[in-house]
């Protein structure tokens, strides 16, 4: 195997709390922040930003949902039923205790994708986009910091 070179074909590659940066001029080795002993690692989206009206965000999230899909493809009155569903499993989940994002996500598509004959005929997206935009204002609007491949949330 002498003279064979084995290329990088990732800029980052995370291992251990270190980042991996290839370059053709010299890979290297950098300490991440996420394990630098400073912070308890990957924050966990914490709702208590959203207080405990949970009627009044959940409203809040269906509205920003029938309107991002009212922007991203036409306005159709199955879009602010959609949300309405959505909101019904946000404010069931948090009245129950249910804090995480990720579940809270789940839920909403498994509810969705359970009553999609209702949405289907009029639908341009489906139960798994719904969900993806709910976790995605969830996690805005909590103040948590989003990633960069976030969808844009509406007002």
């Amino acid at each position: 195997m002498r003279g064979i070179q084995i290329a990088a074909l990732s800029s980052l590659t995370y291992a251990q709390g270190f980042v991996f940066r290839a370059s053709k001029s010299k890979p290297r080795f950098e300490q991440t922040s996420l394990f630098d002993g400073q912070s308890s690692g990957v924050q966990l989206v914490s709702l208590e930003g959203l207080g405990d009206d949970h009627e009044t965000v959940g409203e809040s999230m269906a509205t920003s949902l029938a309107s991002w899909l009212d922007d991203e493809w036409i306005p159709q009155d199955v879009h602010m039923k959609m949300g309405n569903r959505a909101k019904e499993t946000y404010v069931r989940c948090r009245t129950n205790g249910i804090d995480d994002v990720a579940e809270i996500m789940t839920e909403i598509t498994d509810d969705l994708y359970r009553g999609w004959d209702e949405f289907n005929a009029d639908a341009f997206v489906n139960a798994w986009d719904i969900g993806n935009y709910c976790s995605d204002w969830m996690i805005k609007s909590s103040g948590s910091e989003t990633c960069g491949c976030s969808t844009e949330i509406s007002e």
